[in-house]
């Protein structure tokens, strides 16, 4: 009834109903949308970590979870582990040089570790068939005579005679890719596999790169920049390619100090999560592919005119690089690549084969820490737990199940593997650092690649920066990059 007694019609009750209905609706939908933006922010600072500062998360008592790890040694599975770790302690050779001396790149390098603070690194082949058999002998003595066996030519690639000679060494199977049949056309760019670009065409939505005409650099450019049509276009003189939590924010936020090294657009002037992300994840619609990111969009992140910026010489001289440091080992999505066959053991063509098809001479950086300390702070940046206690329990429950997996398949397949990958509660492939490695040395050779140790660079930031734009062949820097002075 109204005011005055009489009786509210329908329609107007009605109306009134769906008045108060569409003010209620409207409130929750605005509620509902607050919350997933906050939600979507929140993900994305989770995730994808854009600070310039070194993370180096550490638990109250580190040393204490590197005993624990190391007492996992006393089963059979951790002799695996330990091998595949291979610690980056104590000055080994497994990096281009200490801070003081300049490296001598027409020498062989031992890849092996020396000492490894009681880690055994150097690789005594597994053979017994005894998974659960307690181990005999001393894993934390080096028997020298099996040192030799990572000794490579730093200017050539490793052919995959080498790969499957390193491979036995390991504990289990690293690979079940043999060498290239005769029958088979063999690559002109890539010796000792196939052509990428004969037989039927495998449309996944990412870009063929590997049978991409490479573009044509100007040869007055240092750094690879060509003339496509109208369009000016570039790409990065040099790749931080890892590895994650080591410090390369902060590696990458002083290089960009330098006068000669030009930022780029991506995140944090650093980061384009191209190669192993964004050209990689695609989207099936309905049946339809859409394409990830292209060649072309990568290049854009590079778009500058102090690139063309010329010296007194005329000159351009100027370079410019990125950091994506996941490259080193992210290789999940691999299998969308157009000459990967689906369902396949192993991956055949890899993210450093599409990256060398495209730019050969790019030079690479790979920084490198304690692989205990840095899959730790890798946990605790992903959230896979809180606590070293956790970290210890998880590290545990993961090497149960990698050894699982290596059992019955290769190295390769299982630290590849992205539904293994989902039932880690740790991390722990991230630090297998030789396996990673191989990828890359598969395709380039060891001297294009310049590898140190964030232990090192926390100690003298002057040498090894020092050592990196002599790498890069950049001129010397002012006290102002090594003292550590922000933009």
């Amino acid at each position: 009834m109204d005011a005055t007694g009489a009786t509210m019609r329908p329609y107007q009750e009605s109306m009134a109903a769906m008045c108060f209905r569409n003010i209620r609706l409207t409130v929750v939908a605005k509620f509902t949308f607050i919350c997933l933006v906050l939600v979507s922010l929140f993900g994305i600072a989770f995730k994808y970590d854009a600070v310039v500062g070194i993370q180096t998360y550490r638990p109250m008592n580190i040393q204490g979870v590197v005993v624990v790890f190391r007492s996992l040694k006393t089963e059979e599975f951790a002799k695996s582990i330990s091998v595949l770790l291979n610690v980056t302690r104590n000055n080994n050779n497994f990096t281009n040089q200490s801070v003081v001396e300049q490296p001598d790149y027409n020498k062989s390098i031992d890849l092996a570790d020396s000492q490894a603070n009681g880690y055994k690194t150097v690789m005594l082949k597994t053979t017994e068939s005894h998974p659960k058999k307690k181990l005999t002998e001393d894993v934390t003595k080096v028997n020298q005579t099996d040192r030799n066996f990572l000794y490579i030519d730093p200017r050539v690639t490793l052919i995959m005679a080498e790969i499957l000679r390193i491979g036995s060494k390991l504990p289990g199977n690293l690979t079940s890719l043999q060498t290239l049949a005769s029958r088979v056309k063999e690559s002109p760019e890539f010796p000792g596999m196939p052509d990428p670009c004969v037989g039927p065409d495998r449309i996944t939505g990412v870009e063929d790169i590997l049978c991409m005409k490479p573009p044509r650099f100007l040869a007055d450019y240092k750094n690879p920049c060509w003339q496509d049509d109208a369009e000016f276009r570039c790409l990065p003189y040099f790749h931080l390619i890892g590895v994650c939590k080591s410090g390369t924010s902060d590696l990458f936020n002083r290089l960009f100090m330098h006068p000669d090294i030009i930022p780029n657009r991506g995140i944090g002037n650093k980061e384009t999560w191209y190669w192993s992300w964004r050209r990689l994840d695609i989207l099936e619609i309905n049946g339809t592919f859409n394409q990830g990111m292209t060649l072309k969009d990568f290049t854009n992140t590079f778009v500058s005119s102090g690139l063309q910026a010329t010296d007194a010489k005329g000159k351009h001289n100027k370079i410019t690089g990125h950091g994506d440091p996941m490259d080193f080992w992210d290789r999940f999505e691999d299998r969308n690549t157009p000459q990967n066959i689906p369902g396949a053991d192993e991956l055949l063509w890899t993210t450093p084969y599409a990256v060398r098809h495209v730019n050969p001479n790019i030079k690479l950086l790979l920084m490198l820490r304690d692989p205990v300390e840095r899959l730790f702070s890798h946990y605790i940046h992903l959230h896979y737990g809180t606590s070293a206690q956790t970290f210890h329990e998880h590290v545990v429950i993961s090497i149960e199940r990698w050894n699982n997996c290596t059992n019955s398949h290769t190295i390769r397949h299982c630290i590849y593997d992205q539904p293994l990958f989902k039932k880690l509660p740790a991390p722990i492939f991230t630090s297998f650092y030789i396996v990673h490695l191989l990828e890359w040395l598969k395709v380039f050779p060891r001297e294009q690649i310049l590898i140190f140790r964030n232990e090192d660079y926390t100690v003298d930031k002057k040498g090894t920066l020092t050592n990196i734009f002599r790498f890069l062949d950049v001129g010397e820097c002012s006290s102002v990059i090594h003292t550590g002075a922000k933009h």
